[in-house]
């Protein structure tokens, strides 16, 4: 694996660990290529933001988020103390 950054990091930044629940793995498998991009690239951004956010505050408890992205309702469960970040749920509209 290799990691891509910036040459150098800014003093108080951290890495978010994104994680899909191992139950919530087979329903992003079975997005379509452009909604699976949509709702990860929303669990990155959101690990991003919380990674400014939190850094070198006090430590906070994690908390749940509940958010609709490309017509799917997501579960994020963030925690800042241990900067990850994880999507325990997701569920999609059924054809009609």
């Amino acid at each position: 694996m290799t990691l891509a950054g910036p040459p150098h990091v800014s003093p108080g930044l951290q890495a978010f660990t994104v994680l899909i629940a191992r139950g919530v793995q087979s329903t992003v498998n079975g997005l379509s290529a452009e909604v699976r991009q949509a709702v990860l690239a929303e669990l990155f951004r959101m690990g991003a933001r919380a990674s400014e956010e939190h850094s070198g505050h006090t430590p906070c408890p994690p908390y749940t988020l509940r958010l609709d992205v490309a017509d799917c309702r997501m579960h994020v469960e963030l925690d800042p103390t241990r900067t990850r970040l994880s999507l325990t749920g997701l569920t999609r509209p059924r054809p009609h």
